[in-house]
């Protein structure tokens, strides 16, 4: 588990959402193969910014994977699709519930969603 970081040492300011994700595995650092499909499971981001976002679900996953997600923040009717990295790992904050979070630094994007989420976040900070 690698430390949490306090809002002053983030690269961009975080804000709360509540909103389902989607994602697959894409790229494991124990060489695990590619997964076909994306869960559809119970996942849900808490929190996002331009850089990353935090992530709870039932799935278990290691540092250094990499992920395609695909999200809809509220009330926008789009689905955002990116590639991320699980850059912080925290496998023990539900452990009665079978959940893990995790912190993930989005690696790409297509420039369209990119500036649907510069939009979105902007809304939220105004």
């Amino acid at each position: 588990m690698t430390p949490s970081l306090s809002n002053e040492q983030r690269n961009a300011p975080r804000f709360p959402v509540q909103a389902h994700i989607r994602f697959r595995l894409l790229k494991s650092p124990t060489g695990e193969p590619p997964e076909p499909e994306l869960h559809n499971g119970n996942n849900l981001m808490s929190n996002i910014s331009r850089t990353g976002f935090l992530l709870s679900t039932k799935n278990f996953l290691e540092a250094k994977a990499v992920i395609e997600v695909e999200f809809r923040l509220q009330p926008l009717t789009e689905v955002l699709r990116a590639e991320a990295e699980v850059v912080r790992a925290n496998n023990y904050n539900f452990p009665d519930h079978g959940r893990y979070e995790y912190g993930l630094r989005f690696l790409s994007m297509h420039p369209h969603f990119r500036q649907v989420l510069e939009r979105f976040l902007k809304s939220l900070s105004a």
